[in-house]
């Protein structure tokens, strides 16, 4: 078979379903990443699917060049990819673009320029590269537009090779965008009697002894004429005239931007009795049962048992993938991991940039020196290209943050990781203080094996959980803002003891909305609907779904009044507050709007750690297993916000939240104290959370969604029509509805506007349907793919945009 008869399979970042066939005349391996024109101007990276299939009916293009020499993606991940694209009812092309890091996709639209370190050699390039070069110097082209010109069979992958050889440049940042960092560094070519034979200037001599006086120091170090001059002993100018004559040669060097740690001694903690025994169950447990749901009270030490963990899968030359729901919690444990496997082990989060992305991909696979065995990670993280794993723990298993609900592929990582995890044939831990009921249910009924820690560390007791009814607390006026006097007290009496108090609010901002006092006018989001939200520090009122923002009225637009009122409070209020209340103590706040910028995370985690910060204020953030010595007192101002939610999970959802926010209080030293604020203090909920009773709150929520036909008794996919035309979209959701009712009966609830009907100026209607367990989740998906396919054809539909997310949260 001739070169000319190979055609591939290849896999597009686009929203498309299905895989395309492309012929090549070069030999290519599945999962390689090759260059392909799509339509008449495009021209994307796609990644082989697979080889040496039959000739299509149909005209194939050929493939422009081959991106790589080793694969970027192996078969298993490929075969990860399917399962994901199968599973959350979304293409290939979706998962791609979740997978692979921005930087190693190319884009059609790159402007083509003369790097500006060429020094106009051209000696040592082919005709071809010449021909290339002299086409751009006088003209900036696009990537297309230069191939197109070209008309070239390979000039693609020419134009490629001459990009890394630093001769062409890719303005705008669109191409093969990742490059490693380098830096020149300084080596003395010359030997001590060729320095004498030549003509140097005492400056120059000065500059050669200081170097070698530095070396003799410092044997190992590369040095950079930066570093040279900021000695004091040499000018730029001498060592470049060092380098002209010969003396001195610049080389270049890849080096990494992933952060890297001093070594540290392996700091050994000796597990306490209990520690050890859950341990050895976990252990004895995962011989029958590949995963195991840890459920231990808040500070009983898990981390320190999946450290143990982790050095048993590393001593066995096998891969450890660590993820947690988020960023911040990543800032803790990447230190204490850090004490145990020093720079064994990478960090992957939504933080980091490109090129940083990509350094850990390859760190990963192996492709630089530096590679890791262990990752530490948030939701996307099981996209790497691991390939030898062991071990997957999921640390906080029961966070909603796990699950991606905005864009397909719309994946929960916590159990997309259990599928990756039995493709490498690895065992995974499910941690948390506060099991998932879906968790716990798959414990009863044996599909995960249970280890428990009942006790804290040290065996300190579990906070001491107090209510307080806010209602009688406004009739009696004892209220101080969104502050009760109890509250207020138990503040004080910590802060006197010289501990830490975090506040918790699960809402940003200043105020929920204004209103206007004299007609009620409230201002809305021109583009959602939804109150704008008022942030008092910047003087905005800001829509958190679209980002839209105004400036904070002083007249209203309905009556001219001049007088607004505040309406609800949220944790920038509480922030003011408090420091009105308490001046002399420092207080911060960790919410979206204070933690944008990359490295703000850390920043506050280790004030807060250190003592620097007296009270800190936040929303979900401070929930979620961060582990602080010092903090004493923990209050919860607002609690029936986050259980009157509309949705079958809010009481799962407050309660854990409730019960991890109480579990940052007395962590070390004596117990800790919570109080919760509520208006409905009679709520049967409270007093299972005061015993610290949750799984009896767990048996309870069982028998009601057993009751209801919700999950786990039943699975849900949720199907979302959007249109800018709110009278079109009631007309197609009301039609498609009617067409699911006929292959799925009552299953199907709705269709309903959900609780912001509009976003972004777009409309949005939500059916629900309900399958049970007994039945086939694949031929139901293939229906609704089938039943979607129908509808979109309709011409009187065509505006409408439909999205699936199944198991949604």
């Amino acid at each position: 078979m001739s070169k000319k008869d190979i055609y591939i399979e290849v896999i597009l970042p686009l929203p498309i379903a299905g895989t395309f066939i492309y012929s090549s005349g070069e030999e290519v391996l599945v999962g390689q990443r090759v260059a392909v024109q799509f339509g008449v101007r495009k021209i994307y990276t796609a990644i082989v699917k697979d080889i040496n299939i039959e000739k299509p009916s149909y005209a194939t293009k050929e493939i422009l060049a081959i991106l790589d020499e080793p694969i970027l993606v192996t078969k298993l991940h490929l075969d990860f990819w399917q399962w994901i694209a199968n599973y959350y009812m979304c293409s290939l092309g979706d998962v791609m673009n979740a997978a692979l890091p921005s930087s190693l996709k190319l884009a059609s639209e790159s402007t083509i320029i003369i790097h500006s370190n060429f020094d106009g050699d051209i000696d040592h390039l082919s005709d071809l590269e010449i021909n290339i070069i002299n086409i751009v110097v006088n003209k900036s082209y696009t990537l297309n537009e230069l191939i197109r010109l070209l008309s070239f069979k390979y000039s693609l992958k020419t134009i490629n090779n001459l990009i890394r050889k630093e001769i062409l440049d890719i303005q705008e940042n669109l191409h093969d965008k990742f490059k490693f960092k380098k830096i020149s560094t300084l080596s003395l070519i010359l030997k001590a009697d060729q320095l004498d034979k030549m003509n140097l200037t005492r400056k120059q001599k000065s500059c050669i002894d200081d170097f070698l006086m530095l070396k003799l120091r410092f044997p190992n170090k590369k040095w950079k004429i930066a570093d040279l001059i900021k000695t004091g002993k040499s000018s730029r100018s001498v060592l470049n005239n060092l380098i002209k004559k010969g003396v001195f040669r610049l080389e270049t060097h890849d080096i990494s931007r992933l952060s890297k740690i001093k070594e540290t001694k392996n700091i050994v903690h000796k597990l306490s009795d209990f520690q050890q025994i859950a341990l050895e169950e976990i252990n004895n447990k995962m011989i029958n049962n590949d995963i195991c749901l840890l459920h231990g009270v808040t500070s009983s030490g898990k981390t320190e048992l999946y450290i143990q963990l982790i050095k048993e899968q590393v001593l066995l030359g096998k891969q450890v993938l660590y993820i947690l729901p988020e960023i911040a919690l990543t800032i803790q444990i990447i230190n204490r991991l850090r004490q145990h496997f020093g720079n064994n082990i990478g960090v992957s989060h939504s933080k980091l940039n490109n090129s940083e992305r990509v350094e850990v991909w390859y760190a990963i696979d192996g492709r630089k020196d530096q590679k890791y065995s262990i990752v530490l990670g948030t939701r996307s993280s099981i996209f790497l290209p691991f390939s030898n794993l062991g071990l997957i723990i999921i640390d906080e298993e029961h966070d909603n943050s796990f699950k991606q609900s905005q864009i397909a592929p719309r994946y929960n990582a916590r159990d997309s990781a259990i599928y990756l995890a039995k493709l490498h044939d690895a065992k995974v831990i499910l941690g948390s203080a506060t099991p998932s009921i879906e968790s716990y249910y798959n414990v009863l009924s044996n599909k995960y094996s249970l280890v428990e820690m009942k006790n804290r560390f040290q065996n300190i007791q579990l906070p001491n959980i107090s209510i307080v009814d806010i209602r009688k607390a406004h009739l009696k006026k004892k209220m101080n803002s969104c502050f009760s006097l109890e509250m207020i007290n138990s503040i004080e009496k910590s802060l006197n003891e010289e501990k830490q108090v975090i506040l918790f609010q699960n809402r940003r901002g200043y105020s929920s909305f204004i209103s206007c006092l004299d007609c009620g006018f409230t201002p809305k989001c021109k583009n959602c609907d939804v109150s704008l939200t008022f942030h008092k520090r910047n003087n905005h009122i800001r829509c958190h779904y679209c980002g839209y923002t105004e400036k904070t009225p002083v007249l209203c637009s309905h009556c001219n009044a001049d007088k607004f009122d505040n309406k609800g409070f949220g944790t920038e209020q509480i922030e003011e507050k408090i420091r009105d209340l308490f001046p002399e103590k420092v207080v911060a706040r960790m919410d979206y709007d204070t933690t944008r910028k990359k490295h703000s995370y850390s920043r506050i985690i280790n004030d807060f750690e250190e003592g620097r910060i007296d009270i800190l204020v936040g929303t979900q953030m401070v929930t979620k297993g961060l582990d602080f010595d010092n903090v004493a007192f923990v209050g919860i101002l607002n609690a029936d916000s986050m259980m009157s939610f509309p949705d079958f999970r809010s009481y799962e959802r407050s309660f854990q939240i409730m019960l991890q926010v109480a579990g940052r209080a007395g962590r070390a030293g004596k117990q800790g104290s919570v109080l919760i604020q509520t208006y409905d203090p009679k709520n049967s909920v409270f007093n299972l959370l005061k015993n610290h009773q949750y799984i009896s709150f767990i048996n309870e929520q069982l028998k009601e969604r057993e009751q209801f036909h919700y999950p786990p008794y039943n699975r849900l996919i949720r199907i979302t029509l959007r249109s800018k035309n709110q009278n079109i979209l009631d007309d197609g959701a009301l039609h498609f509805v009617l067409i699911l009712r006929k292959s799925f009966g009552d299953r199907v609830l709705g269709p309903e506007y959900p609780l912001i009907p509009k976003k972004k100026n777009y409309y949005y209607k939500d059916t629900l349907l309900k399958i049970e367990h007994t039945l086939s989740i694949k031929k139901a998906k293939q229906i609704i793919n089938s039943l979607i396919g129908n509808f979109s054809t309709d011409r009187k539909f065509r505006s409408i945009r439909s999205f699936v997310d199944v198991d949604p949260l």
